[in-house]
């Protein structure tokens, strides 16, 4: 498996996270606020390594 391979499942699987984070913010889905924060905290790290992957292998 390639670098530019984990492209694709590390939007997914950061957009999940963001999504749980958003529901669990507005309190459709019941969790602990620490909780709340470490998922929304793993969503922007896989958001922003995503985001660095993509601009690297268009870019460079």
């Amino acid at each position: 498996m390639e670098l530019h391979d984990l492209i694709r499942p590390l939007g997914i699987i950061s957009y999940s996270l963001m999504l749980f984070a958003a529901l669990t913010g507005a309190r459709v889905i019941t969790l602990r606020v620490k909780q709340h924060k470490l998922i929304g905290l793993a969503g922007l790290i896989g958001a922003t390594a995503h985001a660095a992957l993509v601009v690297y292998f268009n870019y460079f």
